[in-house]
This record gives C-alpha cells, structure tokens and sequence, in this order.
C-alpha cells in the first residue's frame, strides 16, 4: 500500500463546487447558532415558560404527551419547530446540489484512496443492511448508506450541525482523551463502534499510537470516507464493515470499546444487543465508554420537548426510546459494572443533552 506523509495530504474535508456553496452553509450554520444559541433565546423563553406553568399547576409534567400540549399551544414553539426544520433541509440541499456537480471527480477519489494506505479497508461485497438502518437519520438524503458519497455529505454536515466546535475534530479529541484506559493500564486493541468518519478512531491512534485500533460501521460510503481521511492524515487505523450487534470479532479481545452517539440511532433490541456484543468482545478488566443523550430522567420539559420533535421531524425515530431507557441498568443487567454515568455540561455550563457512561467487564 501508497502511504501518503501527513504533512503533504489536503484537508480531509472535500471541497464544495462553488465559494459560494461555503458561504451559504456558513450562512446555515450562523442560523443554526441562532436557533440553539442565545440569539433567539428560544430555549431560555420557553424553558421559562415551562416553569411558569408547573409553578401554576403545583406539580410537573406527567408524560412527554402532556409536555407537548403545553408547548405547542405556544406560537413561539411553531417559529421555532420551522426554524430548525428548515435549517436542516437548506443544509442538506445546497450539500446535496454541490457535491452532485462533482460527483464524478469525489467518487474517482474514493476510488483511488481505496488502495492507499496507512489506514485499511475491509469492506463486504455480501453485506446485508439491516432494515433499522434504512432511515434518512437526521434528514441527510439517502440516509448513511445509501448514497455513495454518504460519508462527505455527513461530513460536512457534521461540520454545520457542531456549530465550528468540531471542524478539526476538537470534540472527538476531547471525549477520546476523557476516556480512562482500564486500571491496569494496558491498551493493545480498540474497538470504536459505528465509527462513521473515523473521526474518533484517529484520536485513539493518536492519543495510544501502540495500539491496534479498528473502526466498525455498516456505511460502507462512510468507510471509504473514513479511511481516505485516515489516510490523509498518515493514521494507522482500520475500517472494517461489521454491525455493532454481530462484529464478528474475538471475544476477550479489546482493552476498550468506544460508542459516540451510536446508541439513540439504534431500536432497544439492537442496543441490548450491541451492548452484549460488547461485553463478549472486551477481555476481563476492559472499558465500554459510552457517550450519548441524557436520559429522560435528567432532561428539562424543554430538553424533553426537543428530543420529542426531534424524534419525529428530525430523521431520528429511535431516541425517544434511547431517553425513556435506564441505559445504566441495561449495561448492569449484561454483566458490566458502572463506576460512572454522568451528564455532561453544555456551553453555558449548565446541564447538556449529552452523558457519559464508563462500563468495566468484571
């Protein structure tokens, strides 16, 4: 195998067909700041809201049915459902339009990254995509699989939906640099789950470059993409098309499994199940660090009212069930002790949307 120096590759990002294309997706992603941010202030308003009305009642919400009733009784709830609607689908349509014009050129590239190195692909001509895979997953055309350059489209979307948090790959960095190894301190083999662009496969290689780190994902549009970015950056890494439930590896293998927002794109049934698989492959003393949305439990009204219309309207239709879930439990009930489960802060500092489970197989 080719292997390209890191200090001569491009960016990893594939390039738009136009500037123009750049400064309307910087546009999308100022709007999607305002939305979420302090400039509409949708959340702290209707948050406020929501608190007025449990003073009122003298008791808080019952169900998330009773959350709804409330809010959308509100018009301010309407401006901003559109809102977030919206941004979304300008997003996904000017990436959809621009890469389109280079389609040719971008799946020439993949096809010549394909067989150059250091990172490796293993893809699966006999591959089957489950049918819970077959979701346009947060409205991204084609979903995650179907769409041959399905990996630069998340790519870049990924770039607006963080907000310029991400875009050289700082939030993978963090939470892979957050993660303790196990308490004997070995780590020979990583397993990242639904690793998707590799963003944080490469930060494990980076952060323990002694280590065999393999990314699993049934994308096969997002391995290439993976591996061509990994590639580019001279990562030593391997990609692998495998299903988080079935990863067809050895068990007692892995010093530490990875799941970044993997769990809330999966039906409970395949959760339990990716959670057993995960417990089989780690050896005695490994680590299953987990970082998804906050439960129901730990969500405010509004927290919980987004979620909610995120579910339906947002290409997300299994992270209802991931809130009203007791993750902690389930990775008990499998065997796994759970030192830590924690719900991480947002940018204000106040509680997030996101948690942090660390699983140890006894």
């Amino acid at each position: 195998m080719i292997t390209t120096p890191a200090s001569t590759v491009p960016d990893a990002l594939p390039a738009l067909a136009a500037r123009a294309d750049a400064s309307y997706l910087d546009f999308v992603e100022g709007l999607r700041g305002y939305i979420l941010g302090t400039g509409a202030s949708f959340e702290s308003r209707l948050s406020q809201a929501a608190e007025a009305e449990v003073a009122r009642r003298g008791a808080a919400f019952a169900t998330v049915q009773d959350i709804r009733q409330f809010f959308e009784a509100l018009p301010l709830v309407h401006l901003r459902n559109r809102l977030t609607r919206t941004q979304q689908e300008m997003k996904w349509s000017k990436l959809s339009a621009s890469y389109a014009a280079r389609r040719e050129q971008l799946l020439a590239e993949l096809g010549a990254w394909d067989e150059r190195g250091p990172a490796r692909l293993e893809l699966d001509p006999e591959f089957v995509h489950p049918p819970y895979t077959n979701v346009h997953f947060h409205l991204q055309p084609g979903g995650y699989h179907k769409d041959e350059l399905g990996g630069f489209l998340y790519h870049y979307g990924t770039k607006v939906f963080f907000r310029g948090d991400n875009d050289k790959d700082e939030l993978h960095d963090k939470l892979v640099g957050s993660v303790a190894p196990p308490a004997d301190g070995q780590v020979r083999r990583i397993l990242d789950f639904a690793c998707s662009m590799g963003q944080s496969t490469t930060a494990f290689k980076a952060r323990f470059p002694q280590a065999d780190v393999v990314g699993i994902d049934h994308s096969a549009a997002m391995l290439r993409a993976a591996h061509r970015r990994a590639s580019m950056l001279g990562s030593d890494v391997s990609f692998v098309q495998r299903l988080v439930e079935d990863t067809r590896m050895p068990a007692n293998h892995f010093d530490i499994v990875f799941a970044f927002i993997v769990f809330h794109e999966l039906p409970q049934r395949v959760a339990r199940a990716a959670v057993a698989e995960a417990l089989r492959v780690l050896r005695p003393g490994g680590v299953f660090a987990i970082y998804d949305f906050n439960g129901t439990e730990s969500q405010s009204p509004y927290q919980r009212y987004h979620r909610y219309f995120d579910a339906r309207h947002n290409g997300e239709p299994y992270s209802q069930d991931f809130c009203d879930c007791d993750l902690t439990a389930i990775l008990q009930s499998a065997g796994f002790t759970v030192p830590k489960a924690a719900a991480l802060p947002d940018r204000a500092g106040g509680p997030g949307y996101m948690k942090h489970w660390y699983a140890v197989k006894a």
